[in-house]
């Protein structure tokens, strides 16, 4: 492959990254600066290479266990979603949280959602980078994979802005890092034992994967919820409430039209998807679950997308719309 073709590849797996990316900026551009987004997502790529650096230890501490559940439950909470949840967490506690811009609970949890996606590109690019069928796993994980790393990115960041809110600090640091880590490895345990299914002799492989399939769509469903439950709270009552945070400011309203036209169309795409992945599910429970998985995060962020900050409280003084 030349040096063109890694090049797409790369430019395909940042994309949905990207596309986050841009939605957040476009909201706390004015109150995290370019200063700190720049830098957060600099640490966010930092993470994911920091994680890499730990592969051998990660190994060894996953190399004890016996194939089958307890592999699976290492490999997702011990291989992935612990190394790379702590990653992300220091960074933000150490650094992010000590940057003179940083001076609000605002931009903690911005800055969780950044730190995930800056992880999330370069994961997703080196995956595809290894793999021959690349646009097949680049459009499976640009569904699930990158928005999952948002999801728990604004997990970590609700706790994190209550923690510098001065809300039970040490309590709601610790929740910063340990709900994001439940939940992650979660999501990642019905992807590893569908793993063991290709090689460990299960009794009722077929039992095992309907299991699964129907354990990841809860956690899909339920962590996308609280995603949305967070980011309305974060983003539109934030600014209803006396929050203490130093830089309330509505974003743009060049910035909010284009996202909710947007994620209206992410909303409408994904209902049409899972639709067709509830009829399938009845006769071919495989095609209809790859279907059915992928439209859940599509669809939450498609509402997230259509947020709208109420206009009605730009006459507070500890607010305004630049």
């Amino acid at each position: 492959m030349g040096v063109l073709g890694k090049l797409v590849i790369i430019g395909f797996a940042i994309l949905p990254a990207a596309m986050l990316t841009a939605f957040l900026v476009s909201h706390y551009r004015k109150r995290m600066g370019w200063r700190l987004i720049v830098r957060t997502l600099s640490l966010g790529v930092i993470s994911g290479m920091l994680v890499l650096a730990g592969t051998p230890i990660i190994r060894w501490a996953t190399g004890f266990a016996a194939p089958g559940v307890e592999a699976a439950l290492r490999a997702a909470f011990i291989g992935a979603a612990g190394p790379e949840e702590l990653a992300k967490f220091l960074l933000l506690y150490f650094i992010v949280r000590e940057h003179k811009d940083c001076d609000s609970g605002g931009d903690l949890f911005c800055a969780a959602m950044l730190l995930g996606l800056g992880f999330a590109g370069l994961e997703n690019s080196l995956y595809l980078l290894r793999s021959p069928d690349w646009l097949s796993l680049g459009t499976m994980r640009g569904v699930l994979s990158i928005p999952a790393h948002m999801v728990f990115g604004a997990v970590m960041g609700l706790f994190a802005a209550r923690a510098y809110r001065g809300e039970a600090p040490a309590l709601n640091w610790m929740l910063a890092l340990v709900v994001p880590v439940i939940g992650h490895g979660c999501y990642d345990f019905p992807l590893m034992m569908w793993d063991e299914l290709t090689y460990v002799p299960f009794a009722n492989p077929n039992e095992i994967w309907r299991e699964m399939f129907w354990f990841l769509m809860a956690v899909l469903v339920v962590s996308g919820a609280a995603a949305f439950l967070i980011c309305r709270r974060e983003m539109v009552e934030i600014f209803r409430h006396e929050s203490g945070d130093a830089d309330v400011h509505l974003p743009a309203r060049w910035a909010v039209r284009p996202w909710r036209s947007i994620g209206t169309l992410f909303v409408l795409a994904a209902t049409a998807v899972g639709l067709v992945g509830l009829w399938f599910v009845q006769s071919d429970e495989y095609r209809g679950a790859f279907l059915l998985a992928p439209s859940i995060f599509p669809h939450v962020f498609g509402w997230i997308m259509r947020l709208q900050p109420p206009e009605t409280v730009l006459g507070l003084a500890r607010i305004a719309e630049r």
